[in-house]
């Protein structure tokens, strides 16, 4: 596949250097159709307008800076194998934003695969399969300098397993963060011990779970306080079967049958029961679950459950507040695409990335990702192809992505990972620029030179890794390293407001919760949620772009036990920490 660039670039002559002149080509060539999705007579009149500004060569809108290895980050990521022969080295792994020690600066968290026995290449020279069965997860922690050091053997996580998805809370209620990782195979619940180390108890507290985990968060689905988790699964692999359609180099999703997703009950004293059978999540058929997300999506406040599914309708559970669920993807118009189709969804973002107070749900995808718009009454439409998100994406395979207002204009942009599904074929991977009018614009090739970087992403996780208050991005990238980004937009008068919850106990984190502010005519909503993305960890405190605005008029915080803080004439340009209980508070109805 011939993406975005290699077409510029082949049709392009040498000879045509000049920034002008890229500049030109770019506005009245193809990747500029594609961006703005204009028919032909008014894509002309842009290109009229807009061609003699470029001499000037203007600040870009978004602009990223590759700092991995300048940061100190050394991980090289591994499938076990140099390619792909199955399924589960083609599904990657996931990474993580996480305050683990809570000095106020994001760690990162990245995890790995390994050489496993029946899985991976048996040909493979007994050193390489020594050093890749020997490969772990790694934990870096913030020097607070813009570097990371590693702290993997130190913390007690140099435990090697075939990893995929990450996801950080503090379920028992101590106030650290707990890590959760999915593997193919046994999962890892990992016990902050609150110095610096980490324990595995996922056995003792029953969410080991021996099949293939995914996606997973954790949320309070009954809201009695206490963190409960979902976990995603995929397939029930069979390694010895080998019926493909050779160019795809082995087996597809269709191939196998899906497995039960997991849906844990915190009991409080360390341990969960699986409360899958009567939850009501347990239907026909079973699905693919690639990445899975919590959202109150009906506004009744209780936290709801959509999960993407490989080949095959997604689920939309609904949570009807007495400890059960109900699936409405199907009446909710969730479950295919816009064309009606059954997507080969990856992650699940969420996002209110028109400012309507409805939170939304962006599925990246092999082919065609889907935005499903949230139009209330419990209602979505796909609106990737009117967003203009189809028209770009339409040539990549997507996988992680990361809605945050990276240009902190009050909008939310898109940062999409990409990268081929059956070979270790690189692509890069896409911005998309966030407007008042809900529709995005291509951004990447203004975006920095690290934009252009091929590599074959999987997992994406944003964050504020450096607290300057604008929003970085982290993404896997399968047998090579990692790519940090670190947001360098100039701010041109913008302003950004990062909200640090801390909540009643025992759900210090406040997981569910949605804070709403008002600046001027401008409104944003966020949800305090865990996981996110595709097998990924999002910064846990929420972020808001303020534009020109240097205060916050007003700011509300709804509590996952429904109550609400209130507080107004808040400075912009700062991290406000909000605890349960403080400003105006009242009952909610």
């Amino acid at each position: 596949m011939r993406n975005r660039k290699d077409r510029r670039n082949a049709e392009t002559p040498k000879s045509q250097n000049t920034e002008t002149e890229r500049s030109t080509f770019r506005l009245f060539g193809v990747s500029v159709f594609r961006r703005f999705g204009f028919s032909a007579f008014p894509f002309f009149v842009v290109a009229l307008t807009v061609a003699p500004s470029l001499g000037g060569a203007p600040d870009p809108p978004i602009l990223f800076t590759d700092v991995t290895v300048a940061s100190g980050i050394d991980f090289i990521e591994t499938i076990g194998d140099r390619e792909m022969s199955n399924i589960v080295e083609s599904s990657g792994v996931g990474c993580g934003f996480l305050d683990y020690d809570g000095d106020g600066w994001l760690d990162i968290f990245l995890v790995n695969g390994c050489w496993l026995e029946g899985l991976s290449d048996p040909k493979l020279d007994p050193e390489s399969r020594k050093k890749l069965a020997s490969a772990t997860n790694r934990l870096y922690r913030n020097r607070k300098d813009g570097t990371f050091e590693d702290v993997t053997v130190r913390a007690g996580l140099a435990r090697p397993a075939y990893g995929m998805g990450v996801a950080a809370a503090d379920y028992d209620g101590d106030g650290d963060a707990d890590i959760y990782v999915t593997n193919y195979g046994s999962n890892s619940l990992y016990r902050n011990n609150g110095d610096g180390t980490f324990t595995d108890v996922a056995r003792q507290a029953g969410v080991d779970d021996k099949g293939w985990g995914t996606g997973a968060f954790f949320f309070d689905y009954n809201r009695d306080g206490w963190l409960d988790l979902y976990v995603g699964n995929y397939l029930d692999f069979d390694p010895n079967y080998r019926l493909y359609y050779a160019p795809d180099a082995f087996p597809g999703p269709l191939d196998y049958n899906g497995k039960q997703d997991k849906l844990y009950r915190n009991n409080g004293d360390g341990t969960f029961t699986d409360v899958t059978q009567v939850s009501g999540i347990a239907i026909q058929p079973m699905g693919r679950a690639m990445g899975v997300g919590g959202v109150d999506y009906d506004g009744d406040g209780f936290v709801d459950v959509f999960v993407s599914n490989d080949a095959m309708e997604n689920f939309l559970f609904r949570n009807k507040g007495d400890g059960t669920f109900e699936n409405r993807a199907l009446s909710s118009g969730a479950a295919f695409g816009q064309n009606g189709d059954a997507t080969s969804a990856m992650g699940v973002e969420i996002g209110d990335y028109d400012n309507d107070g409805q939170f939304d749900i962006f599925i990246p995808d092999m082919t065609y990702s889907c935005l499903y718009h949230n139009v209330g009454r419990g209602r979505f439409d796909d609106e990737a192809a009117k967003s203009g998100i189809s028209p770009v994406l339409g040539q990549y395979i997507g996988w992680g992505a990361v809605f945050a207002d990276f240009s902190l204009d009050g909008r939310l942009d898109l940062y999409v990972s990409t990268g081929d599904a059956h070979h270790l074929e690189p692509h890069e991977d896409v911005l998309l620029l966030g407007s008042e009018s809900g529709r995005f614009a291509d951004a990447s090739e203004s975006a920095g030179k690290c934009m252009a970087q091929k590599q074959v992403g999987r997992g994406a996780a944003g964050g504020d890794f450096d607290n300057d208050g604008d929003m970085d991005v982290l993404v896997t990238n399968l047998n090579d390293r990692p790519a940090l980004l670190r947001n360098d937009t100039p701010r041109r008068d913008r302003h950004w407001l990062t909200v640090s919850l801390v909540g009643r106990p025992p759900n210090r984190d406040a997981i569910g919760a949605v804070v709403k502010i008002e600046v001027g005519k401008l409104r944003q909503m966020r949800q305090r949620m865990s996981g996110g993305s595709y097998l990924s960890q999002h910064d846990p405190r929420i972020h808001f772009g303020l534009g020109e605005h240097t205060t916050v008029d007003r700011l509300e915080v709804t509590w996952p036990d429904g109550t609400k803080s209130t507080l107004q004439d808040i400075r912009a340009d700062q991290l406000l920490t909000v605890r349960y209980g403080s400003g105006v508070v009242s009952e909610s109805k």
